[in-house]
């Protein structure tokens, strides 16, 4: 009788911990994983704000995602608040394309954007943040905080990620820090849709663009501007030269990484133009650009920007460009 009661008391353990495991939570990252795992298509939209020296850019953010006959589409717009001026990147079957309104003109890239490296922006970037070890997960009220440590390549200040989700494993905010903790980037998504209905023709390539002025762009009177970023370089001439009726001011910066940047306003075009681009497509969040080995050029607050350097990494031009700042030369 008391052998009956031990292999009863045994059998109800094993049942009890069997519930157990089958009611208990699942780990988040599994949750979300096998919540986006299948989807073929999603919208995001939402507020972000970048730190820049002293300076906060607003932005308004649109994520469209689709994946059609086993090829990914991807559509992102982020659109300049202050400046009302839209920059988009689309990823179709043909390329990789940066749409610039402002400019009345469509770039054309090769490569493997965006999944080259981590955009804070895409659903596909978290799941991979999520997967890294050391990833801290802690449940809240209204869903998850997700904290990690994160590596953004052309993004040198970009060192901890934190991400709210709610209970459905749906991404409501994140944010980024540098390595003193102190706020690079806020995001807050005010739309999420996992089943927006999206088709092949909601990323296709526009023949003729709107032209777009900027409201408040930097004038030919605010040139030079100055990068906060210098690796230990200081600038030691400053020359302005006429090329084709626009104004190019060369900035030439001396130290152990010997550095050139030629800015100008940027020039639109009276019709639109695509321009097939050599080189990589240089993806830094808010500065897109194009690298070419010894150099890099973007457009920033309707400032073109080239820098030339035969000791700078792509990731430095990158700092050095996304650091530039309004700073008039007296």
């Amino acid at each position: 009788m008391k052998k009956k009661a031990i292999v009863i008391a045994a059998v109800a353990v094993v049942l009890i911990a069997a519930i157990f495991l089958i009611f208990r939570d699942k780990p988040f990252n599994q949750q979300f994983r096998e919540t986006t795992a299948g989807l073929t298509s999603y919208l995001l939209e939402g507020d972000m704000e970048i730190t820049k020296g002293e300076d906060i850019k607003s932005y308004a953010l649109s994520v469209k995602y689709l994946k059609e006959q086993e090829q990914d589409y991807f559509r992102v717009s982020l659109t300049d608040k202050d400046l009302n001026q839209e920059q988009e990147i689309i990823r179709n079957q043909e390329g990789v394309y940066v749409i610039t309104p402002s400019l009345n003109q469509i770039f054309k890239f090769e490569g493997n954007w965006p999944t080259n490296s981590l955009k804070p922006y895409l659903l596909q970037s978290m799941g991979e943040i999520m997967d890294q070890d050391g990833v801290q997960v802690e449940k809240t009220a209204d869903g998850y905080r997700v904290s990690a440590t994160v590596t953004y390549p052309n993004n040198h200040n970009f060192n901890v990620q934190e991400m709210l989700f709610d209970a459905d494993a749906k991404i409501q905010y994140l944010e980024i820090f540098n390595a003193d903790h102190v706020s690079q980037l806020k995001l807050s998504f005010t739309k999420v849709d996992y089943a927006p209905g999206l088709t092949v023709e909601d990323f296709a390539i526009p023949d003729q663009l709107e032209k777009q002025t900027a409201a408040t762009g930097a004038m030919e009177a605010d040139l030079p501007l100055l990068p906060m970023e210098t690796y230990d370089a200081t600038l030691t001439n400053s020359s302005v030269l006429e090329n084709g009726g626009s104004l190019q001011h060369i900035l030439e910066y001396s130290g152990d990484k010997n550095f050139t940047i030629v800015e100008q306003i940027a020039q639109s075009e009276e019709t639109t133009q695509t321009v097939i681009m050599s080189g990589d497509l240089i993806d830094a969040v808010t500065l897109l650009g194009q690298y070419d080995g010894t150099q890099m050029t973007t457009v920033i607050d309707s400032v073109q920007y080239t820098i030339y350097s035969e000791e700078l990494s792509e990731q430095e031009m990158a700092a050095v460009l996304s650091s530039m700042q309004v700073v008039v030369m007296k």
